[in-house]
């Protein structure tokens, strides 16, 4: 094959300590820039605009402490992207058999946050939970870390918990109501053909 030419693009992973420094205040890329893999930047622009719009300060004397709530805040919501990133590469099995491999660099438990592994170890035998978020500034939900987790392939051992046990049953009683249900819904529908027969003669709107 031809050999191409590739444009490098080196980017230097990180954020800011400081976003709000007197009446400068840093959003979108000149705030930080971790990965896209979730576009958390395009988040925390929209983030930045709201609480900027909603704490513009009235007047110099409060624009300190305004500056201290802005910078806590935010330096909360970075700490907890990284984490949310980096368990997509803590839970991926790719590897490119290269002795440099990014994924496997990143499963690299020095890399990884303290909060991070000790969620990782609750959810060995707890599913995530609100009660794990407590934070008012949560980017991503514990349902969020469910979905990445279990689309993922993470186990939970939930033999040891009774009430998992009984949500599971649960769980499982409303998805085999949710299937019957839509296999009624199905029957009572009318064919694709007729359907579009309907709608040539009566239009959306009569339907």
């Amino acid at each position: 094959g031809k050999d191409l030419s590739v444009r490098k693009i080196p980017i230097n992973s990180g954020h800011r300590q400081h976003f709000w420094q007197n009446n400068c205040v840093a959003v979108g890329l000149s705030a930080g820039f971790l990965e896209p893999l979730e576009a958390s930047a395009l988040m925390l622009i929209e983030l930045s605009a709201e609480m900027i719009s909603e704490r513009l300060p009235a007047c110099r004397e409060v624009m300190d402490p305004i500056a201290k709530q802005f910078n806590t805040t935010f330096l909360e919501r970075w700490a907890k992207i990284i984490d949310f990133l980096k368990l997509h590469y803590l839970l991926s099995q790719r590897d490119s058999g290269k002795p440099e491999c990014f994924w496997r660099d990143n499963r690299n438990l020095d890399t990884v946050p303290d909060s991070l592994q000790s969620l990782l170890e609750l959810w060995r035998y707890h599913s995530p939970s609100r009660f794990d978020f407590s934070s008012n500034n949560e980017v991503f939900s514990w349902a969020s870390y469910q979905f990445v987790l279990y689309g993922m392939g993470f186990k939970t051992d939930f033999s040891l918990s009774q009430q998992a046990l009984n949500e599971w049953d649960t769980a499982e009683k409303v998805f085999a109501q949710n299937q019957a249900l839509s296999k009624r819904m199905q029957t009572q529908l009318p064919g694709h053909r007729a359907l579009l027969n309907s709608v040539k003669e009566f239009g959306f709107q009569s339907l």
